[in-house]
C-alpha cells in the first residue's frame, strides 16, 4: 500500500515538473500565439464563425486590425477571435491573460489578487476582476453529480475575531445595536454592576426548572425579540466520492443553517440516488436512508473508522480548503465565497493531471462565459446589504 502511494506521489511530481512558467511562456509568449490557440478552441474545423449571425461562409480576416468580417450581406459585422469569451473588450494583452490562467490553475493554495497584480504588473482591482472571470469559467464545476461511495460532512470557516481588530470593532458596534433593540443581557448587566454570577438552581424538579427557563426565554422573544449573534463563520457542506471528485457548498453564516431544509436539496442534486452514502452520526442525516441506496455512519467520539466506513477523505479536503482560505483568501466576501469553493474543487478534482492539461482544460471553457465588472460589483453590494 505504501509503495503504491509513493508511486502516485512520484508520478504527480513528474507531471508537475514537465510544465512550468518557462514552458508556458514558450507556448504563449506572443499575442499571435495566444490568438491562434483561442481560434483553435473556438473553431475546431478552422472556419471562423460569425458570433452575430452564425455565418461560416467566406468570412475574411483583416490582417491590419487582427479582426474578422462577416461576408453575409445581412450582417457585415466585424468580430475578433475573443468575441464572446472571457477576454472580450479587454485592454490587457492576451499574454498576461494566459499567464494569469497559468498562475490560477497551478497554484495549490490559489493566488491572491495582490500577488497576481505584482506578477502581471497591473492594478490590484484589475487582478481581482481577472481572477473572478476565471472563476466564472469553471462555475460548472459546482454542478457535477457524484456516485458510488460518497462521503459528506460539514465544517465552518471564518476569521478569528480575537486576532482581527476590524472584526473586534465590528462586533462592538453590532453588540451596541443589539443592546439598543433588545436591551442588555443579564450576564452583561452583572458584569457592568460588578456583581458575581448567581450560582445554584431554583427549587423544584429538573423538568419544572427547565420548563420555567424555556417559558421565560419565549416570553422575552415575544416582548423584545431575539438577539442576533455576531457570526462570521461560513458553514460549508462537502460531498466527496471515495478517491474521486468533490463538491463544496456554502450553507450560510450561522450554525442554525445546518438544517435538513438547507442540506437535503444539495444532497439530492449532487449525489446519485444509487450511491453508498457515509456520514458521521449527526442526526440530520437520519432520513437519508430513504434517499440513497445505503447509508452508514461512524461515531467519531468512539472511533475514526469502522473498516470501510469512514469520512477521512472529506475531512482531509477540509484541511486543504482551510489552508487556502486562511492563507490566501482570508478576506473573501460572503457573496463570492461559493466561487472560491468551486475554485478549490476544480483543483482537487484534477490532482492527477499535469499543469499543461490543467491550463488547456480551463482555456477550452472560455467561450460564452463573459462576466462584466459592474454586474459583479452590483450583485456583491446588494448581497452585502442583505447579509449585513
Amino acid at each position: 500500500m505504501k509503495a503504491n502511494r509513493k508511486a502516485i506521489v512520484n508520478h504527480r511530481a513528474r507531471l508537475l515538473s514537465k510544465y512550468g512558467l518557462p514552458s508556458h511562456e514558450k507556448r504563449f509568449g506572443t499575442e499571435e500565439k495566444c490568438r491562434e490557440f483561442i481560434a483553435s478552441v473556438r473553431w475546431t474545423d478552422g472556419i471562423a464563425e460569425c458570433p452575430q449571425c452564425g455565418n461560416t461562409h467566406m468570412n475574411y480576416f483583416l490582417t491590419t486590425r487582427n479582426i474578422w468580417k462577416c461576408s453575409s450581406k445581412s450582417c457585415r459585422k466585424q468580430f475578433s477571435v475573443i468575441k464572446g469569451t472571457i477576454f472580450e473588450n479587454t485592454n490587457i494583452p492576451l499574454v498576461k491573460w494566459f499567464k494569469a490562467v497559468f498562475y490560477f490553475t497551478v497554484m495549490k493554495r490559489g493566488i491572491s489578487s495582490c500577488q497576481l497584480a505584482r506578477n502581471l504588473e497591473v492594478e490590484q482591482r484589475t487582478a481581482w476582476f481577472i481572477l473572478h472571470r476565471l472563476r466564472e469559467v469553471i462555475a460548472e464545476e459546482g454542478d457535477i453529480q457524484l456516485s458510488g461511495v460518497v462521503e459528506a460532512d460539514e465544517t465552518q470557516i471564518g476569521p478569528q475575531v480575537s486576532k482581527d481588530t476590524r472584526l473586534q470593532e465590528a462586533k462592538k458596534l453590532h453588540d451596541e445595536k443589539q443592546d439598543e433593540l433588545y436591551g442588555m443581557s443579564k450576564k452583561k448587566k452583572r458584569r457592568i454592576r460588578g456583581e458575581p454570577a448567581k450560582r445554584g438552581r431554583k427549587k423544584g424538579s429538573t423538568k419544572e426548572v427547565l420548563a420555567d427557563k424555556k417559558a421565560q426565554r419565549e416570553s422575552e422573544k415575544i416582548t423584545k425579540g431575539e438577539r442576533v449573534p455576531f457570526e462570521k463563520d461560513k458553514i460549508i457542506l462537502g460531498m466527496m466520492e471515495r478517491d474521486g471528485r468533490v463538491v463544496f457548498k456554502m450553507l450560510g453564516l450561522s450554525n442554525k443553517t445546518r438544517t435538513k431544509e438547507k442540506i437535503y436539496p444539495y444532497l439530492k442534486k449532487h449525489i446519485s440516488s444509487n450511491s453508498f452514502f457515509i456520514t458521521d452520526d449527526l442526526n440530520l442525516y437520519d432520513d437519508t436512508k430513504f434517499i440513497f441506496r445505503r447509508h452508514e455512519t461512524v461515531n467519531h467520539d468512539v472511533q475514526f473508522a469502522r473498516g470501510f466506513i469512514h469520512t477521512n477523505n472529506i475531512e482531509n479536503s477540509w484541511k486543504h480548503l482551510k489552508k487556502m482560505m486562511d492563507g490566501t483568501y482570508f478576506h473573501a466576501s460572503y457573496y463570492h465565497f461559493n466561487r472560491y469553493l468551486i475554485e478549490q474543487a476544480f483543483r482537487w478534482n484534477r490532482l492527477n493531471e499535469s499543469n499543461e492539461v490543467l491550463v488547456d482544460d480551463l482555456l477550452k471553457k472560455i467561450v460564452g462565459k463573459r462576466l462584466k465588472y459592474f454586474e459583479l460589483i452590483r450583485k456583491e453590494s446588494s448581497s452585502n446589504k442583505l447579509a449585513g
